[in-house]
């Protein structure tokens, strides 16, 4: 009995961070209200209060799910490379595609006009935490391999994750499919000599 409640518990939860993913797209986080929450997701507004506390955790909740869900298929995506340099390539390459085909958690971890940040905690600095550690791990494995320059790894690995977030979802315009900049990183990191 037990695992069915948690089951409907985890199905309900699915429903309401589905709507509220819709909802805050289309209408921002301000905007959207519980009520409409509630209704998208085909559930009470009572009942969506016994899943989540508040509109702030649904917010926080979903910007984590997402980020959780983009790692999940990039880690899953890099098993199969063994070269460095294709795994940095295929993080930017999927990072650019996710975030055209679901702009979503781009327009939270870009938020410049502050429409998101002041409801979430921590959760866009763990999930930037997290991205700069896969780079973190790709360069000390190109390093490891031979494949890029003996370097500063946290270093070069806060550098790189810099243009990344200005090339992915802060949307720097480049021409060529935002490209150029790959090819910048994979070009000031080879082997030496």
């Amino acid at each position: 009995m037990n695992g069915e409640a948690t089951s409907v518990d985890q199905e309900k939860k699915g429903k309401i961070l589905e709507a509220a993913k819709e909802l805050f797209s289309r209408y921002g986080f301000k905007k959207t209200t519980v009520d409409e929450m509630a209704e998208a997701a085909g559930i009470s507004k009572r009942t969506m209060y016994t899943v989540f506390d508040s509109k702030e955790k649904i917010l926080a909740e979903l910007v984590m799910a997402e980020a959780v869900l983009f790692r999940k298929g990039l880690a899953n995506q890099m098993k199969a490379l063994a070269d460095p340099a294709e795994k940095l390539r295929l993080l930017c390459e999927l990072t650019r595609r996710y975030f055209d085909e679901n702009p979503f958690l781009g327009q939270v971890l870009a938020d410049g006009d502050r429409l998101y940040t002041p409801f979430l905690g921590d959760e866009i600095q763990l999930i930037e935490e997290g991205m700069r550690e896969v780079i973190a791990r790709i360069l000390r494995e190109g390093v490891q391999k031979g494949a890029f320059r003996d370097m500063e790894v946290k270093a070069t690995a806060a550098c790189v994750f810099k243009l990344y977030r200005g090339f992915t979802y802060r949307r720097a315009p480049i021409d060529d499919g935002n490209n150029e900049w790959i090819n910048f990183i994979l070009h000031a990191i080879p082997p030496k000599g």
